[in-house]
């Protein structure tokens, strides 16, 4: 698992979240097309998963769990919502508390 990220590196697709081994990425047996990517971060205060999931054309959901409660959950572009879990996933590595990840749950990217 990486516990590092690239300052200068911010992926725009789920394609390219998948490229880090720390995040799983499933897909439809029938159309290839992904469903989840997940990313689960262990840190001395609890355990953390970042998720997304296509929920319309063109809109991604994007939630954070902390030891199984939704804590944030966001929806906007698959671009928008790989850019904001790869910056949460950054912060929360950099020991950045939850509730300076963004702006409060249920909102628009």
């Amino acid at each position: 698992m990486h516990d590092e990220q690239s300052a200068e590196f911010v992926p725009w697709s789920v394609a390219e979240l998948a490229a880090d081994p720390a995040w799983r990425v499933t897909h439809a047996s029938t159309t290839g097309q992904w469903l989840t990517a997940e990313r689960i971060i262990e840190r001395d205060e609890g355990r953390w998963l970042i998720g997304l999931t296509p929920v319309l054309p063109g809109t991604v959901a994007l939630i954070l769990w902390s030891d199984g409660d939704v804590v944030k959950h966001l929806r906007g572009t698959e671009a928008e919502a790989c850019a904001t879990a790869h910056r949460w996933a950054g912060q929360l590595l950099a020991a950045t508390p939850p509730n300076t990840l963004g702006q409060g749950a249920s909102r628009r990217l």
